[in-house]
């Protein structure tokens, strides 16, 4: 059975048409969690954090997601800051951590600088009170800045769906257009064979 070339082009112009629209759709998804990751409701910094302990953190109705951040300040050394989720009871709910640290000299190309200086965690707050408790292995925090931001949502769903969706787009539109693909390819060896001929 032969297939109708004028048919066959109007399928893929119309599946094309779809692989753009849903193209959109991964652009919009990217842009929508760009802004959830920047727009904050309220921030507030802990140059030195009583007891080491950040709170209390009252979410009053529904799920409210924070951003914690927390910077070393400290030259030449490192540290390992942990830190802990804590219930209106003072119970660790759960636990995070990472190695901070920071180092700087000079050599035969002049002054060099190394360092990662910063531990982000997205954290995603039920209704209820909640503390956070920051401990390092010197025990003391006077290097360390805590910073709590309330984020207006989480990026991350918006992240995951455009990502699956380019994913997907990307194999949809190869197998659509390969044929398209493989003319332009060879029209592009063509010119790299003529332009090494030259």
């Amino acid at each position: 059975m032969l297939i109708n070339p004028q048919l066959r082009k109007k399928n893929i112009l119309f599946y094309n048409n779809i692989c753009f629209i849903v193209c959109i759709f991964c652009i919009l998804c990217f842009l929508t969690g760009l802004f959830l990751q920047n727009s904050t409701i309220k921030e507030k910094k802990y140059a030195s954090t009583k007891d080491y302990i950040v709170g209390p953190i009252n979410v009053p109705d529904k799920n409210q997601v924070f951003k914690i951040t927390a910077y070393f300040n400290g030259s030449n050394s490192s540290t390992y800051i942990s830190g802990e989720v804590l219930d209106e009871n003072e119970d660790t709910l759960y636990e995070f951590g990472k190695d901070l640290w920071h180092e700087e000299g000079y050599d035969s190309e002049g002054h060099w600088s190394e360092s990662d200086r910063k531990m982000t965690a997205n954290i995603t707050f039920e209704k209820g009170t909640y503390y956070l408790k920051f401990n390092t292995e010197e025990g003391t925090m006077n290097n360390i800045t805590i910073t709590v931001t309330q984020q207006k949502g989480s990026y991350i769903a918006h992240l995951q769906a455009g990502t699956c969706f380019l994913l997907l787009l990307l194999i949809v539109w190869i197998c659509l257009n390969k044929i398209w693909i493989k003319e332009k390819l060879v029209v592009l060896n063509d010119i790299l064979e003529e332009m090494s001929d030259d």
